[in-house]
C-alpha cells in the first residue's frame, strides 16, 4: 500500500453541505422561480383562452351577418316584386314563372312563389307542388304577415308535408291587400349554415325560440326536433355569448350563440372542448415542459456547482487540518531545537574538558610509556582505550553540533545555482564509496533545467544525507539501486532521491522528519539527519515529502523554487 510523509486525512463527507447549500441557496429562488413560471403559464393560457373564444364569437358574428344578409336580400327581392308589380299582373298566366325565374337567376335559394289574397286563398302558384286554390286563412305564417308586412316564419311541414320555411310579405293595393309568398330550399339554407366549420368537430346550426331545429345538427339533430341542450342555449339578448359546458351526454363543448337580427333565430356554434382547447394545451404543455427542463437544468447545475463548492470546502478542510498537523510538528520541532540547543552547550563544556584531559593523558603517556617496564601489551591497551575515549568524545560532538546546526536559525547564503551542476557533485562526492558497496547511482537530469537561488552548501548537506541513507536502505537488496531525477513540476525544480530497499512503515512515515527518530540501529543513526534536512528545506522556502511501499522502496521528494 502506498504511503506519504505526512498523515493521510480521509476526504471530509460534504454531501451534508451540498444539501445546505442547495436548500438555503436554489430551494427558495427555485420556488420563486415556479410561482413566477406559473403566473407567466397562467396569464399565457388566459390570454390564448382568451382569443381561443374570440375566434368562435368572430364566427358567430361573420355568420350570423351572413345568414342575417341572406334573409334580408331575399326579402327585399319579395319586397321590390310586390312594389313593382301590380296585382292583377302578377296573377296573370305565365308571369309568376317568369318572376320566379328572374328571382332563381339572383339566388337559386328560391324553390316556388305564390299569391294570396285578403282572405288567404292561393290565387297564382309557381313551383313543384300543387298548392294553387288551396285555403291558408288558419296557416301561422299567413296570421303572423297580417300583423306586419314582413314575416320570416320558422320551418314547418304545410301542405307538402315536408319541412321547409317561407318569406311573406304584405302589400297594400286600393284598399285591400294581398299577399307574395316564397319557399325557401331547404338543403341551400342548410348547406348555407351547416358550411360553417371549425376545426374538426366544430358544428353550426339555427334553432328557434323553443329550441326547435331549424337547420340540421351534424352530430345527428333532425329539422323540427327540439335540441336536447335548448336549456343551456336559450340565452337572452342579442349579444354573442362563449362559454364551455356538457351536453346531455356529458361530451364537454365550447359554445358560441348569437341571435339573428331578421328572426328569433339563434346561431349555435360549438366544437368539442378538446378539439377548441388543442392549441392552447399545446401550447401550455410546451410551456410547462419547458419550466421543467429549464428548471432541470438549473437543479443539475445548481447540484454540480454546490458540489463543487461543497468539494473546494471539504479540500480546505483537509488543507487546514494539514495546517494544523504542521504548525504543530513546527511547534515540536521548535521545542525540540530549544531544547537541543540548551543540551548540546551543556553537553559541550564537559566534552571540551574531557578532551582536554585526553590529550594530556596521551601526551603523558608518551612521555612514561619509553621509560616504564610496564608489559607492553598492557600499555596498547591503555593507549586504545585512551583512543577509544577520543573518539567517542569526538562522535559526542558531532552529535552536539548536529543538534545545534538543527536548532540555530542561520541566514543561509544566496546564490545562483545550477541544479544539474549540484546533484553532479553531490552523486560524485557518495558514489566512489557506493560503487565499492556494489551499489550504482543513476542520475536521471531533464535538460536545460532552469537555475535557482538558494544556499548550495545547505543543499548540498540535504542532498549527501537523502544519497546515504538510500545506499544505506539497498545494501542488503539483490540488485541494489539508488536513482537521482531531476525535472520540473508546474513552478518547483522537483529532484527525487529513489532506492529500492525495504522501505518504512506507516507508523514510521508519521514520525521520519521528527528529531532523534532513526529506523536505524542503535549506534548508526542519530536520528537528526532528516530533521536537519527538513528544516534547511522549510526555510529556503522548497518542500520535502516522502512516499513508500514497504517491500518496495522509498522516495524522497524535494521541490525548490525556480529562482
Amino acid at each position: 500500500m502506498k504511503m506519504t510523509g505526512q498523515k493521510k486525512e480521509k476526504p471530509v463527507k460534504y454531501s451534508r453541505i451540498r444539501r445546505i447549500i442547495l436548500s438555503r441557496i436554489l430551494v427558495a429562488p427555485f420556488i420563486i422561480l415556479l410561482m413566477v413560471c406559473g403566473v407567466l403559464v397562467y396569464y399565457f393560457a388566459a390570454t390564448l383562452h382568451s382569443r381561443v373564444t374570440g375566434e368562435m364569437i368572430r364566427i358567430v358574428d361573420d355568420h350570423r351577418n351572413m345568414i342575417d344578409q341572406f334573409l334580408s336580400e331575399r326579402t327585399e327581392d319579395l319586397k321590390f316584386i310586390v312594389n313593382t308589380t301590380p296585382y292583377e299582373s302578377i296573377c296573370r298566366e305565365h308571369r309568376l314563372a317568369e318572376i320566379l325565374e328572374m328571382l332563381q337567376k339572383g339566388s337559386p335559394a328560391f324553390l316556388d312563389l305564390g299569391v294570396f289574397d285578403h282572405s288567404g286563398n292561393h290565387i297564382a302558384y309557381q313551383g313543384p307542388y300543387d298548392l294553387e286554390g288551396k285555403n291558408y286563412q288558419q296557416a301561422v305564417w299567413f296570421q303572423a304577415v297580417k300583423e306586419k308586412p314582413v314575416y320570416i316564419s320558422d320551418v314547418f311541414l304545410g301542405y307538402r308535408n315536408t319541412p321547409h320555411f317561407v318569406i311573406a310579405v304584405r302589400k297594400e293595393q286600393n284598399g285591400v291587400f294581398w299577399y307574395l309568398r316564397a319557399t325557401i330550399d331547404t338543403y341551400y339554407f342548410n348547406n348555407l349554415v351547416e358550411n360553417i366549420r371549425v376545426g374538426e368537430t366544430g358544428e353550426a346550426y339555427l334553432i328557434n325560440k323553443e329550441g326547435v331545429f331549424q337547420t340540421k345538427q351534424r352530430s345527428g339533430g333532425k329539422l323540427m326536433e327540439t335540441d336536447p341542450d335548448f336549456s343551456k342555449t336559450n340565452l337572452p339578448g342579442g349579444r354573442i355569448v362563449t362559454y364551455s359546458t356538457t351536453d346531455y351526454q356529458t361530451n364537454k363543448y365550447q359554445y358560441a350563440i348569437g341571435r339573428l337580427h331578421q328572426t328569433d333565430w339563434q346561431l349555435v356554434v360549438r366544437q368539442e372542448y378538446m378539439d377548441a382547447a388543442a392549441p392552447l394545451i399545446r401550447a401550455v404543455m410546451v410551456a410547462i415542459g419547458l419550466i421543467f427542463i429549464g428548471g432541470a437544468v438549473v437543479v443539475v447545475i445548481a447540484f454540480f456547482l454546490a458540489s463543487n463548492v461543497a468539494h473546494r470546502l471539504s479540500l480546505a478542510d483537509v488543507e487546514k487540518r494539514e495546517m494544523t498537523h504542521q504548525l504543530i510538528m513546527a511547534g515540536k520541532l521548535a521545542e525540540v531545537g530549544e531544547m537541543s540547543s540548551g543540551i548540546a552547550h551543556e553537553i559541550n563544556n564537559p566534552l571540551q574538558v574531557m578532551k582536554a584531559e585526553v590529550t594530556l593523558i596521551d601526551d603523558l603517556f608518551k612521555d612514561i610509556a619509553p621509560q616504564s617496564d610496564t608489559d607492553s601489551e598492557n600499555i596498547e591497551m591503555i593507549k586504545d582505550s585512551v583512543n577509544q575515549i577520543g573518539i567517542q568524545i569526538d562522535r559526542c560532538r558531532k552529535i552536539t553540533q548536529g543538534l545545534l546546526k538543527f536548532a540555530r536559525k542561520s541566514d543561509p547564503v544566496i546564490k545562483k545555482i545550477n541544479p544539474e551542476e549540484l546533484i553532479t557533485e553531490t552523486v560524485d562526492m557518495v558514489a566512489h564509496q557506493a560503487m565499492l558497496e556494489g551499489i550504482p547511482i543513476e542520475t536521471e537530469i531533464a535538460p536545460n533545467l532552469p537555475e535557482i537561488e538558494s544556499d548550495p552548501s545547505q543543499l548540498q548537506q540535504v542532498f549527501l544525507n537523502l544519497l546515504n541513507n538510500a545506499v544505506y536502505a539497498v545494501r542488503e537488496s539483490q540488485k541494489p539501486e539508488v536513482r537521482v531525477i531531476a525535472d520540473m513540476a508546474d513552478k518547483w525544480i522537483r529532484i527525487r532521491v529513489a532506492d529500492n530497499g525495504w522501505g518504512i512503515s506507516e507508523d514510521h512515515l508519521e514520525k521520519i522528519f521528527l528529531p532523534f527518530f532513526t529506523t536505524k540501529p542503535v549506534g548508526s543513526g542519530t536520528g537528526l539527519g532528516l530533521s536537519t534536512c527538513f528544516g534547511i528545506i522549510e526555510n529556503l522556502g522548497g518542500k520535502i515529502d516522502v512516499e513508500s511501499d514497504v517491500g518496495t522502496g522509498t522516495t524522497f521528494t524535494v521541490l525548490l523554487p525556480k529562482g
